[in-house]
This record gives C-alpha cells, sequence and structure tokens, in this order.
C-alpha cells in the first residue's frame, strides 16, 4: 500500500504592509525539508518513492505559475523526498528522522547555531548596560556631586573661591568627559599625596 504525499495547498507569501521592523528571513529550504521528514516518518521505501512521484507531480503541474517561480520550499521538499527514498531503498526498514544521520546533523547544528546567537545576544546586552552605565555616570548632576564629594574628601571645598565653586557646577553641563577626568585626576592625587605623607611619617 502506497501513501502518496498530499496535494500542496500552499500559497506565496506576502510580506504585511508596513510592518514596523524587518524579520528575520524564513528558512523556507528547511520548512520544506522538515515537512517532508514530518510525513515520511513510518513510511517504507515504496511509500516512499510513491510520495516522491505525487511531489513531482504537483511540481511538474504547478510550474507554470508565477507566483511559485522561486518556489524554495517546492524544490527542496523534491529534493528531501529523493534522498530518503534512496536511503530507505538502501537500508529497508521504514523512516525514522531520529536514526536519520543528515537529520541529526543538521539539528545539532542548528543547536550550536542558537548557543551562539545567545552568547551573542548576551554580549550585546551586557555592552548596553556597560553603556548605559557609563551614560550615567556622565550625567551632569551625578559628575557635579561626585566632584564636590571629591572636593570634600580632600579638605579642598572649604577652600574654595565663589569662581571656582562657579566653575566646579559649570564643568559637568559644559564637557561632561573632562568633568569626569578631572575628578579621577583629583581622586588620584589626594589618596597619592595621603600615601606620601604615611610613608614620610613612618
Amino acid at each position: 500500500m502506497s501513501t502518496p504525499a498530499p496535494r500542496s495547498r500552499r500559497r506565496p507569501r506576502v510580506p504585511a504592509p508596513g510592518a514596523a521592523a524587518p524579520r528575520p528571513p524564513v528558512d523556507q529550504a528547511k520548512v520544506g525539508r522538515r515537512s517532508v521528514r514530518r510525513r515520511a516518518t513510518g513510511m517504507t521505501a515504496t511509500e516512499a518513492a510513491a510520495a516522491l512521484e505525487e511531489a513531482e507531480l504537483q511540481r511538474h503541474l504547478d510550474r507554470d505559475r508565477e507566483d511559485l517561480a522561486d518556489d524554495e520550499r517546492g524544490a527542496a521538499e523534491i529534493r528531501e523526498w529523493q534522498r530518503i527514498a534512496q536511503l530507505l531503498a538502501t537500508t529497508g526498514g521504514v523512516y525514522d528522522p531520529k536514526a536519520d544521520a543528515v537529520v541529526q546533523d543538521e539539528l545539532a547544528a542548528d543547536a550550536e547555531a542558537q548557543r551562539v546567537q545567545q552568547v551573542q545576544d548576551e554580549q550585546r546586552r551586557q555592552e548596553q548596560e556597560a553603556e548605559a552605565a557609563r551614560r550615567a555616570a556622565l550625567a551632569p548632576d551625578v559628575l557635579r556631586h561626585a566632584l564636590l564629594g571629591t572636593l570634600a574628601r580632600t579638605g579642598l571645598l572649604d577652600s574654595l573661591s565663589e569662581d571656582e565653586r562657579a566653575a566646579v557646577g559649570r564643568l559637568p553641563e559644559s564637557d561632561p568627559p573632562a568633568a569626569l577626568a578631572f575628578n579621577a585626576l583629583l581622586a588620584r592625587a589626594y589618596e597619592a599625596g595621603t600615601g606620601a605623607r604615611a610613608g614620610a611619617a613612618s
């Protein structure tokens, strides 16, 4: 008894109008191969050969349809039926995707590609968080607070003139990177001076 492949009911894919953002293209060839494997599961060599014949006939009937001129899925289905029919003719028995080395290699490759994508997504997330933290550190209010804190720790805050206080207040607004660098240098100079005094005292 043969089990022919069902006639195709597929329609050409039309992109949705006004899509907000492009999505990754669907691998139609992979979709076709997986569809064939599901239908072929449990088939004998004779049944697979009949399904291949039916699929080839359907593709022949569809050859003049302009909407299927670039039908990657249909071509992939034919190739997969051919491969499975040849495999069963060689090995006998019934088709089982779990025992198909080609299928298992493809699944392993998909799993590895997914793992790599997850690593890349995590790296991208960390980079975005680092950039957000950097931007937050450069916020004028944050920088101004940090500068005033460093000046207070060094004992210089109370001795600043009015113009110097105004300059400290303006710097985070006018040049955030310079304010950040100045704050770091001021802290390093204070720590170096504290260390030198401690060494001299000992």
